[in-house]
């Protein structure tokens, strides 16, 4: 009788580890799953991060372009914006010195002569 102990014992014991060993099984069946589940995300990730990556740089390029073309308009306005206020201060001169005159030049009077 001692021996079906012992073999049902042992009958018991196979079972438990068996059902732990399918329990560890399953376990690192769901940790290979999500291992590549992150493993796709990763790359989905990475494949992201360089599609940004591209874009930022077109971004900055485009930025730099648009930035120096403004900055040159900028310039020839402010180079129009200086020959007219020069032009104006010139005229302003002119007119004042008197070489462009502001009225029509006066006839000199002239007063007949009366003959005695």
């Amino acid at each position: 009788m001692e021996e079906k102990d012992d073999s049902q014992q042992m009958k018991g014991k196979t079972s438990d580890l068996s059902s732990q060993i399918d329990e560890v099984k399953e376990i690192m069946k769901k940790n290979v799953n999500q291992i590549l589940h992150r493993e796709e995300n990763l790359d989905k990730l990475l494949e992201v991060s360089k599609y940004l990556e591209d874009k930022a740089y077109n971004f900055r390029r485009t930025t730099n372009e648009v930035s120096r073309s403004y900055w040159w308009k900028n310039v020839k306005l402010m180079v129009a914006v200086v020959v007219i206020v020069l032009i104006i201060v010139v005229v302003i001169i002119l007119l004042a010195v008197g070489v462009i005159p502001i009225s029509p030049p006066v006839a000199p009077v002239v007063t007949p002569t009366i003959k005695p």
